[in-house]
């Protein structure tokens, strides 16, 4: 039925589980995991934490410039690494195929559907933990949002952890 399954993570709290879960789907449809974490833009008050600590050692605007956005790029680089080790561990651990996906600098709806449609993956597991908090019910979660632009099927995973 389904061979190639996308499995968006980030590797963090209870997405955990939600991994676990799209791990044993795949292993009991025999069908390949195409882990992928998207990581976004970092927000305004993280690039000033990282800016001000660089602003001290720095000459120039510029410089500071540089070494924002080099660090910015290594958080990215760390947190996608770590997210899908977490996928590529879980896999292992139940004999199923993994191929690893990171995207930065894309909303994390976009990067999931462009890697569903550049992997050619036929399902989308997406977990959501049920509460979208303020910013949610106004503008939509990445599962709501998946769910209404994917031209392929999604399964939505309630992920609040092991009962």
């Amino acid at each position: 039925m389904y061979t190639n399954i996308l499995l968006p993570t980030d590797g963090l709290g209870n997405c955990a589980y939600g991994t676990c879960h799209g791990v044993l789907l795949a292993k009991n449809l025999g069908a390949k995991v195409t882990a992928v974490c998207v990581t976004e833009n970092l927000p305004l008050h993280e690039i000033r934490k990282i800016y001000d600590a660089e602003m001290l050692v720095a000459h120039s605007a510029a410089e500071v410039a540089r070494g924002v956005k080099k660090r910015a790029q290594d958080l990215h680089k760390e947190l996608a690494g770590n997210a899908l080790a977490v996928a590529e561990k879980m896999c292992a651990e139940n004999g199923v195929r993994c191929e690893k996906v990171a995207l930065s600098g894309k909303s994390p709806t976009e990067g999931i559907l462009k890697a569903a449609k550049e992997k050619k993956c036929d399902l989308i597991f997406i977990s959501t933990h049920g509460n979208p908090g303020l910013m949610g019910t106004l503008f939509g979660t990445v599962a709501s949002k998946v769910l209404s632009h994917s031209n392929i099927p999604v399964l939505v995973h309630h992920c609040g952890g092991p009962n």
